[in-house]
């Protein structure tokens, strides 16, 4: 009996000491947490330290308020080595906003302090969380730039909210020579690890006033056996946009693997150089190469822009890959006028696809230049044509297209009456004339028409209660735009309709007040 006893006392003492270890533990942890949130500097930063090395600092913040844990990044700040890099880095994956926003001017402040607190920030902007990630390439985007000025917008586009004064500050807190690190360090980090490619390729991107010296540093990486080291430099180069290493993106684009020749193909095509025309023609042309790279290239093409480039791209129009067709009317629509007359003769072409292509080109570049080229797309014998010409003539203010686009109001076409109609509705006022013309035609036209002035919206009221009141045919359609309208213009007007002078516009309009009432 009495070791019974005894067994039951042992248990109850040990139950008693883990239950004592416990609250003391909890109790200490929360000693440490409202030291880091206080005001004694040293208290703060012997908490922190105290946290880390446990590798308790985030569970033993979990559940703290906003306020709280902004105050304690300050603990972190005040600290300012390596260890309190990584631990803010980590931290960054807090749930809300201003604590990030906290975190973020931290690093800016501190990031540049030694070269283990910059390599910090660099092995953060490869952390699979995208918060962490994000805030680091932008903080190295900032601490690389030569310029104050662009480095102030970079960390104002960061912290938006931060007022100015207080960004410059963390600004000059920036250590040059440690900067200076930088890109030594992003690239070091590129070729050591894959998941640190694409962001240092974002940060190199970002340097504009040491492009020269990013390209010196990935040079060597593009001669790497690996592929992955070598696509990983050349994909950065290609961000960096400098055209110095293009002989060696076009040695690498022929002598390596088909996806070593992707990536050089995708990087030549960012720097656009007129060097780099050569190697894009013959990219694009290749069958061979996959739909991506030769996309790729088209686009390229249309940033070089000479006229032999714009004469690749009307080629390729008529591809046989879809991708590559569209990727060849957006390089076309990003040369602009100098491809209008090129277009213009594509669009004539025996092949609809081309002239399909070339019409949404014309679109792309949307000024009142390709009125002229795609007036013959118009009475195009192919309806899709015709659509994507009404189309490209719809932006605002073309006004000298209302007179090539209203006969197509009556075309036997429905697709393209309606694309007429859209086209109209989109240049806006110097179509309302037209359009209100056309309520008192036949009733396809007209209801086309009204639904096409409704688009305009306000504006467009007061001509069309103009038109209602011309007669019984204008009215009914006019009241049918009003009611499609919805706004506190176009419904006042309906009311006004309702005392009209003819009665079916009298009838029709009352009508259409009861259903919008109902609706």
């Amino acid at each position: 009996m009495n070791r019974k006893f005894l067994n039951y006392g042992i248990f109850f003492a040990i139950v008693a000491i883990v239950v004592g270890l416990a609250v003391r533990h909890s109790r200490h942890m929360a000693y440490l947490v409202n030291s880091m949130a206080g005001s004694d500097r040293a208290a703060r930063v012997s908490a922190a330290k105290e946290l880390v090395k446990m590798e308790q600092f985030m569970d033993a913040i979990t559940g703290e308020s906003i306020a709280r844990r902004v105050r304690i990044v300050q603990a972190l700040e005040d600290w300012g080595e390596a260890d309190a890099v990584t631990q803010a880095v980590a931290f960054l994956k807090d749930p809300d906003r201003p604590v990030r926003d906290r975190i973020a001017l931290a690093l800016a402040r501190i990031g540049t302090k030694t070269a283990d607190n910059l390599q910090g920030v660099v092995t953060g902007s490869k952390d699979g969380d995208s918060n962490v990630r994000k805030v680091c390439i932008s903080l190295l985007q900032v601490f690389g730039q030569d310029d104050p000025e662009r480095a102030f917008a970079l960390l104002q586009r960061l912290l938006p909210d931060t007022d100015a004064g207080v960004l410059r500050a963390a600004l000059e807190m920036r250590n040059a020579s440690v900067a200076g690190q930088l890109i030594t360090k992003v690239v070091e980090a590129m070729k050591a690890d894959a998941a640190a490619r694409a962001p240092g390729a974002d940060v190199l991107g970002a340097l504009t006033q040491r492009r020269e010296e990013c390209v010196k540093a990935l040079l060597p990486q593009v001669a790497d056996k690996d592929d992955g080291v070598c696509s990983g430099a050349i994909a950065a180069l290609g961000s960096v946009g400098s055209p110095t290493p293009v002989p060696q993106l076009i040695a690498a684009m022929k002598e390596r693997s088909p996806q070593v020749r992707r990536v050089a193909i995708g990087a030549i095509a960012l720097i656009a150089h007129p060097s780099c025309e050569a190697p894009l023609t013959e990219a694009i042309r290749n069958p061979d190469d996959d739909n991506e790279a030769r996309a790729q290239a088209a686009v390229g093409l249309g940033r070089i822009g000479t006229p032999t480039a714009i004469a690749t791209l009307v080629s390729a129009l008529s591809d046989d890959d879809l991708k590559v067709q569209i990727a060849a009317v957006d390089g076309l629509s990003d040369v602009g006028v100098p491809a209008v007359s090129a277009l213009a003769v594509a669009v004539r072409a025996p092949d609809a696809r081309t002239r399909l292509r070339a019409a949404q080109a014309l679109g792309g570049i949307a000024t009142p230049s390709i009125n002229g080229a795609l007036a013959p797309a118009l009475r195009d014998r192919s309806p899709e044509v015709r659509v994507e010409a009404a189309k490209a003539l719809g932006f605002e203010g073309n006004g000298a297209a209302v007179a090539l686009l209203s006969p197509g109001l009556t075309d036997s076409d429905g697709a393209v009456a309606a694309a007429c109609a859209d086209a109209l509705a989109r240049i806006g006022a110097p179509a309302r004339p037209a359009l209100t013309r056309a309520l008192a035609g036949p009733s396809g036209p007209a209801f086309l028409a009204a639904a096409a002035l409704a688009k305009q919206g306000a504006a467009s009221v007061a001509d069309v209660a103009a038109a209602a009141q011309s007669g019984a045919a204008s009215g009914r359609w006019a009241v049918e735009s009003l009611a499609r309208n919805r706004s506190q213009a176009a419904l006042e007007a309906l009311k006004q309709l309702t005392s009209s002078g003819d009665p079916e516009t009298r009838n029709v309009a009352s009508a259409a007040l009861q259903r919008l009432s109902l609706q």
